[in-house]
């Protein structure tokens, strides 16, 4: 309950990590890479999930690849998409989402997608990007370096 007490408005970790009394460092440097880490986790949960599964927020997810009807040319215009929505709804603190496919020529079945996003953080608007990778167990692996 403490960890409710000392909550800034103003801060840069999510709700569990607030109640669980794990804050921002003091610099805004750290403040901001706590944010980005804070943003990639939460992503990597969201992105795992699948509709139904969490029954306060049946929508929460992406839609798994084996109900997707799509044809091929519409396959990955339509996962495009459910990641998009996925995130700006349920990823507050980023907005302007673009998701891009990445064509891999060597292994056309890999999938894999570049997000960019919008970052506001002590008025200070600021870029993010990442990729993230479908791997073999249909999870949504995001790169951690960027």
């Amino acid at each position: 309950m403490a960890a409710l007490l000392n909550w800034e408005r103003g801060s840069s970790a999510s709700l569990f990590e607030r109640i669980q009394g794990r804050g921002s460092g003091p610099s805004s440097a750290s403040r901001v890479q706590e944010l980005l880490r804070s943003i990639k986790q939460h992503l990597n949960e969201v992105l795992n999930s699948r509709p139904g599964a969490c029954q306060s927020a049946g929508g929460l997810g992406v839609t798994d690849l084996n109900d997707a009807t799509a044809s091929t040319s519409d396959f990955r215009k339509s996962i495009e998409q459910a990641i998009k929505d996925c995130i700006e709804r349920y990823e507050p603190r980023i907005t302007s989402v673009a998701v891009q496919s990445l064509v891999n020529d060597g292994d056309p079945l890999l999938l894999s997608f570049h997000i960019s996003a919008h970052v506001n953080f002590d008025n200070i608007g600021d870029v993010i990007e990442f990729n993230i990778l479908l791997d073999n167990n249909r999870r949504y692996c995001l790169n951690q370096e960027a």
